[in-house]
């Protein structure tokens, strides 16, 4: 029981990484003169494509019901990814980061009303401390606030609160097939529009552009693939506290791959997070 419950954690961790390096390589496309749209067609054609060959499982019949919620699924998280991207345009990633990662505390408290349950003041105080924790991470980034970046933001935060809630039910299964069916109207709309607001939409995309967004793809699908995973198996509220961790890794990539410096104050927000995440792992069972 022990080992499933540990592997279950694990599939809320590795969303966060995989989701956390689609975030981190965003402003080097932006870097390169890549837009939003080109961004967000590119990734979510390249995620329908990877779930639609590893995508193994014989098709099931759907109820309308079920049809209507995995729609709703999928556009309210096309919301939450091109609300996100169009934050980090607006305002530096670190900045965005705190910015959308209010939607853990407000999965917890849209959960507990629609369950009818009492708040535990040690869930929310270590929720809190996790926010703090994600402010004292990236308080070297003090610059650029945008009021437009804020509010695409807390778009995003609200959209991924939805999501959250909608994907814990019995006709959402986990899996390739379920990322591959929440791609494709996204991915028919995103392309549209790219190629009805860019001038010349083939020959100004350059080889950086591509090589940036299919490797935000790489981790938007495998985001995608843990992080409902995760919800069938733990719920959204115990996924939404994991993902406290996506900025802790965010960070960490920055370091690995582009050899950023850390400074004391975000190695002390990493701590407070990780101290934070392991308390509402304890305390957050019961929400499974």
């Amino acid at each position: 029981m022990s080992n499933n419950l540990s592997a279950s954690v694990i599939t809320a961790i590795l969303a966060a990484f995989f989701f956390s390096l689609a975030a981190t390589v965003v402003p080097y496309f932006y870097g390169v003169g890549g837009t939003v749209f080109l961004l967000l067609s590119v990734r979510y054609v390249s995620t329908f494509i990877f779930a639609s060959i590893l995508n193994k499982s014989p098709k099931k019949a759907k109820s309308k019901s079920a049809h209507t919620r995995l729609i709703l699924i999928s556009l309210f998280q096309a919301l939450f990814i091109s609300s996100y991207m169009y934050s980090i345009k607006l305002i530096p990633l670190s900045l965005a980061v705190v910015v959308i990662y209010t939607f853990p505390i407000i999965t917890f408290f849209v959960n507990s009303l629609i369950k009818s349950r009492s708040i535990d003041f040690l869930s929310v105080a270590a929720l809190l401390v996790s926010l703090f924790g994600i402010w004292v991470l990236v308080q070297g980034d003090s610059s650029d606030w945008n009021l437009w970046g804020v509010f695409w933001g807390l778009v995003a935060s609200c959209a991924q609160v939805t999501v959250n809630i909608l994907s814990r039910h019995k006709s959402v299964e986990s899996g390739w097939g379920l990322v591959k069916y929440i791609t494709v109207l996204p991915a028919l709309i995103f392309v549209s529009v790219y190629f009805i607001v860019t001038s010349d939409p083939i020959s100004s995309v350059s080889s950086e552009m591509l090589m940036w967004s299919i490797l935000s793809a790489m981790g938007m699908s495998g985001g995608f693939y843990f992080f409902f995973k995760s919800i069938s198996l733990i719920g959204p509220v115990r996924t939404s506290n994991v993902m406290y961790l996506e900025p802790v890794f965010t960070i960490l990539l920055g370091v690995m791959l582009l050899q950023d410096a850390l400074g004391m104050s975000q190695w002390i927000g990493m701590f407070i997070i990780f101290i934070a995440t392991i308390s509402l792992e304890r305390w957050g069972k019961k929400y499974n």
